[in-house]
């Protein structure tokens, strides 16, 4: 069990510093390059990509590590020793004072993963206590009109939030009452239509992981950045799924601004959705190419940087210490 733990404070430490890396470089390039033109679908797998793709990483170098740290002469005779290694580094093992800071970094860190356990728990918990409603025939006819699987529960629900998709494993979607009343039939329609591409583009499954990594890394900016675009692009891609055409498009843009008059909402987010219907958009497949460039090239820079004597001792003797008692 404690080699267990003490594997996940390395995954922690070596995906957070990838996470820092891969994550600064997507953010200059999103700034600086024609990185800026990826919307929708483009930089919703670019930015997904981005924040799995270092935990993804920091399992390999955690398991390096903590195999490093037991193949070791110092851990197997089980004693503390100072370190003659050529390299300057800083030290686990080489007093008493650092071997406590060492588990207290254990200590801090299965603290931090029952938090962000119980936060994950509580959030899901909540998503189950909307009240649910059987459609009316109002909504049984825009669901009729938008064509989706029979086997998708729609409900209607007293929520604030006009509509959406929960659940992982049993999805469904649902619309507010408030809504179903004051918007028209087409309008309700290609509302039932954007959600149906959520469950379409299995957003449904990347929303909560993509979250609980983002809730990991919470003290990393780029992490909650990148989890945030990877939201707002899902958004934009479900609009593109739902007006294939410029008719759609034209419903879609109405129903927009009937949710906006509805609920208040007259945030950024919501207002360039609305215009990106209205604009010719063409797709940049250069765009995707750079952001490819750039997390592979963080990646890269990560394992450089691990590679370095000072960086890799110093991982390799903070396992020692967090193995040894």
């Amino acid at each position: 069990m404690r080699l267990v733990l003490v594997g996940f404070v390395l995954w922690l430490i070596s995906s957070a510093l990838l996470v820092s890396i891969v994550g600064s470089i997507l953010w200059l390039s999103r700034k600086f390059s024609p990185l800026r033109d990826a919307e929708g679908s483009e930089w919703a797998r670019l930015t997904a990509f981005g924040l799995l793709a270092p935990p993804s990483f920091g399992i390999a170098f955690a398991i390096a590590g903590l195999t490093s740290a037991i193949l070791c002469p110092a851990t197997s005779v089980r004693n503390y020793h100072l370190c003659f290694h050529l390299a300057k580094h800083l030290c686990g093992h080489a007093s008493a004072t650092t071997i406590w800071k060492s588990h207290s970094l254990l200590l801090a860190a299965l603290v931090w993963l029952g938090v962000t356990g119980a936060t994950t728990v509580i959030l899901s918990k909540r998503a189950k206590l909307v009240k649910r409603f059987r459609p009316s025939p109002k909504l049984k006819q825009a669901i009729a009109l938008a064509q989706l699987p029979k086997n998708l529960p729609v409900w209607e629900s007293d929520d604030e939030a006009p509509a959406g998709l929960v659940g992982v494993l049993s999805p469904s979607i649902f619309v507010s009452r408030k809504t179903v009343r004051h918007l028209p039939l087409s309008a309700l329609t290609i509302i039932l239509r954007h959600e149906y591409a959520h469950l379409a583009r299995k957003d449904h499954w990347l929303r909560w992981l993509l979250f609980v990594i983002a809730l990991i890394f919470a003290p990393i900016p780029f992490a909650v950045w990148l989890q945030r675009e990877w939201r707002y692009a899902c958004e934009m891609a479900a609009d593109d799924f739902a007006a294939s055409d410029s008719q759609l498009a034209r419903l879609l843009t109405n129903a927009l601004r009937a949710v906006q008059g509805l609920t208040g909402l007259n945030n950024e987010q919501l207002q360039h959705r609305i215009e990106r219907l209205k604009a010719k958009r063409t797709k940049s497949n250069y765009a995707i190419w750079v952001g490819v460039g750039a997390i592979l090239s963080g990646l890269v820079l990560g394992v450089f940087a691990f590679s370095l004597p000072s960086i890799w001792l110093t991982f390799h003797c903070l396992a020692e210490a967090l193995i040894l008692r």
